[in-house]
């Protein structure tokens, strides 16, 4: 069993591994960048150092009924960003990865507390980001 954050997202329920999540903070204010990728936000700037905020939500396809009200600060291989999300459930053990999911942004999904929890692929993620959009 590995330690993951359990995220809200939407009416949706994910999890980030927890060696790749530095902080969970409020959303904040957030600078809108011109002709960034759909997801992105904007920028917001964290105890000095400047972020890439991304809605989890639209990278994920989920419809978002509310804004976004927490951020989730994580790196990958040197690089961070923060994941706008709805809250934060807990942070604990998950089960193994029962299930195969048809997004290439998940690793998997499992069994938590009766909701069936998606595991984020941050990885895959940031890979993503760092592409051009299509």
């Amino acid at each position: 069993m590995s330690t993951y954050v359990r995220l809200r997202v939407a009416a949706e329920s994910y999890a980030m591994p927890i060696e790749h999540v530095l902080e969970v903070a409020d959303l904040g204010d957030v600078t809108p960048v011109p002709r960034s990728r759909p997801e992105v936000l904007g920028v917001r700037s964290l105890r000095g150092q400047i972020l890439p905020v991304v809605d989890l939500a639209r990278l994920l396809g989920i419809p978002r009924p509310a804004p976004a009200s927490r951020l989730v600060i994580t790196e990958v291989g040197g690089q961070r960003a923060g994941f706008a999300i709805d809250d934060v459930a807990w942070v604990g053990e998950l089960g193994d990865l029962a299930e195969e999911t048809e997004s290439a942004l998940l690793v998997g999904a499992t069994l938590a507390d009766g909701d069936l929890t998606g595991v984020v692929d941050l990885p895959q993620i940031f890979d993503q980001l760092s592409r051009a959009p299509q």
